[in-house]
Order: structure tokens, then sequence, then C-alpha cells
């Protein structure tokens, strides 16, 4: 039960540094190539921010299979 939930949490905080990580380099592009206004804030806001969240999860799951694959 412990080894669960501390799989969990470790899950959790993979995905969270990944997503801080995809956020900055996001944050570099946008601010380089798109222009400000709130059109486009709204866009990263409703759909810029959402495929960021799914894509951490995404990266932080194949990632915790390649390391239980080479165990």
């Amino acid at each position: 039960m412990v080894k669960v939930i501390l799989q969990k949490i470790i899950y959790f905080v993979f995905t969270l540094i990944i997503f801080i990580v995809l956020w900055k380099v996001m944050s570099k592009f946008w601010d380089a190539f798109v222009p400000w206004n709130y059109k486009t804030d709204l866009l990263g806001i409703f759909v810029v921010a959402p495929l960021l969240i799914a894509s951490s999860f995404i990266l932080s799951s194949l990632c915790f299979k390649v390391i239980r694959s080479t165990k």
C-alpha cells in the first residue's frame, strides 16, 4: 500500500517537473513568435495549456514505462 502511494507521488512530481520544463520552453517560443493580445492569450490558456498538461502526463508515463522495463 505504501509502495503504491509512493509511486503515485513520484509520478505526480515527475509530471509536474516535465510540465514546468515544457511551460518554460513554450513561453520562450510564444514570446518570440506570437503577437501579444487578448485573443492569443485566450488561445494559450484554453488550447495550449491543456495540450501541455496532456503531453506532460504522456511523457511521464512513457518515462516510467522505460524505467520499469530496464529493471
